[in-house]
């Protein structure tokens, strides 16, 4: 397995960090989010700017119910994307993967795009019911491969646990939903709460941003749904053309699980 079938442009391929949001002419948001972007898969976390980073927790199990609360406006998402005529339309698998808030549930799946130096500019479409405008930075490379794998069980039918998609130093990770993905987390948690092994439950899935320093030194989660998750290591198997060309299967540390690769190039 090599290339897949590319839905966008060379130009949107790799990795955006938000710049900003403006709502309807409001003031800017510098809240994370961080897009993702292979030859047609896409990874999408944001991350409100006013989120704790709550030190000294380890798990979600250190958390009070008011504290769980504060990880509801967050969101972390995959699918396809497809690019046509300036106008990005993104598929998202939720009936199997991510999450979403109600902050995100208010945007339809499609915007305009328009790359203009390093800086993808969104805006609405006819669709939106708000006039938004987004700036997306293109982040360096520090080489081109690209690839689309995803962290399955073990065995001829493994069943699909996440996605984890690299483009150069960086590397996004969606595990499978753990909630109702029709659903915002806020109106799941309200149900719930404070119910705790409730609300855990509905929060045990981890979208996390990783960066690699430099060739060769592992993946350092930079942004995660998680907080405890934030400078720790992401798993990401040791990738080059060389060993993707020979194995479709990779090792996973996970026990029970492998990684196989969905699809991988090199961006020239």
């Amino acid at each position: 397995m090599a290339r897949g079938t590319q839905t966008v442009p060379d130009w949107a391929i790799g990795c955006m960090d938000r710049e900003y949001l403006v709502l309807d002419g409001g003031p800017r948001d510098p809240s994370v989010a961080i897009w993702i972007q292979t030859e047609s898969r896409y990874i999408d976390i944001r991350i409100p700017q006013d989120r704790p980073a709550f030190p000294g927790r380890r798990s979600l199990d250190d958390f009070s119910s008011d504290e769980l609360l504060r990880l509801a406006p967050q969101s972390g998402d995959t699918g396809i994307c497809t690019i046509e005529d300036g106008v990005a339309h993104w598929d998202s698998e939720g009936d199997r993967f991510g999450f979403f808030c109600d902050e995100v549930a208010m945007f339809p799946d499609d915007g305009r795009l328009a790359p203009r130096r390093g800086v993808l500019l969104e805006t609405q479409t006819e669709a939106s019911p708000v006039a938004y405008e987004e700036a997306w930075v293109q982040q360096p490379w520090d080489h081109g491969l690209v690839a689309n794998l995803t962290l399955r069980e073990a065995g001829p039918a493994g069943e699909v646990l996440g996605v984890l998609l690299v483009t150069g130093r960086h590397a996004g990770f969606v595990e499978r939903a753990a909630c109702d993905p029709r659903r915002s987390l806020q109106a799941q948690l309200e149900v719930v709460a404070p119910d705790l092994p409730a609300m855990r439950c509905i929060l045990d899935c981890e979208a996390s941003y990783a960066i690699r320093p430099r060739i060769g030194e592992p993946f350092r989660i930079r942004h995660s749904n998680l907080p405890f998750r934030e400078g720790r290591e992401l798993e990401v198997p040791t990738l080059s053309p060389r060993r993707l060309t020979r194995r479709r299967e990779l090792p996973s540390r996970r026990p029970g699980t492998i990684w196989r690769v969905e699809s991988w190039f090199v961006q020239r």
